[in-house]
């Protein structure tokens, strides 16, 4: 899906934040490549990794969320008071947003010299030298979407060891997308 940020989603968000109001977004989620509507509570503004999240209480998810801004579709400034549960408490973000929990599927990959940049960027439960400056990595996987579209684009940089059943998933998926080059060239 192509997705453009709201130029004015930071400013809005702000507006949010000063006033004490609720917001509401169209926001993408890439993970299921999909716009959906959000209410939030704004609660703060963070940078991470030079990119900037709305923090707040979501009605939809009835939790803290981290929403990236440049994944703000729209947003408007509701007439309604941002009132977030006691139970919301801001994350913290100083060893990055994305938090596997023990529940997700654990997904090893084999990643090239050139791949070896997954393990600076995700948390990794496990990570092997293989040498050459080759690293096997055990990480959690949010959702199969989220590994499927890491694995291919990692392309030759890296691939899916375990689960077998992942693995053979990212094998298909790659072989349709060349096969679909290939008829388009």
């Amino acid at each position: 899906m192509d997705v453009e940020a709201a130029p004015d989603a930071l400013p809005r968000v702000r507006e949010g934040l000063t006033r004490g109001r609720r917001l509401s977004l169209r926001y993408y989620v890439q993970g299921r490549d999909e716009v959906t509507p959000r209410e939030v509570d704004p609660m703060r503004v963070v940078v991470v990794d030079g990119r900037a999240y709305l923090e707040g209480w979501c009605y939809r998810a009835e939790a803290m969320r981290l929403f990236r801004l440049d994944r703000v579709l729209g947003v408007d400034v509701l007439e309604v008071p941002a009132d977030p549960p006691a139970e919301a408490e801001p994350r913290d973000v100083t060893a990055g947003v994305f938090r596997p929990s023990p529940t997700d599927e654990l997904v090893e990959l084999e990643l090239s010299a050139a791949g070896r940049w997954v393990a600076e960027y995700y948390p990794c439960e496990q990570v092997t030298e293989l040498g050459e400056g080759r690293l096997r990595v055990a990480l959690r996987a949010r959702d199969q979407d989220w590994i499927l579209k890491l694995a291919l684009r990692l392309g030759d940089t890296g691939r899916v060891v375990s689960p077998p059943d992942m693995a053979e998933t990212v094998r298909q998926e790659a072989e349709r997308a060349l096969a679909l080059y290939a008829h388009h060239s």
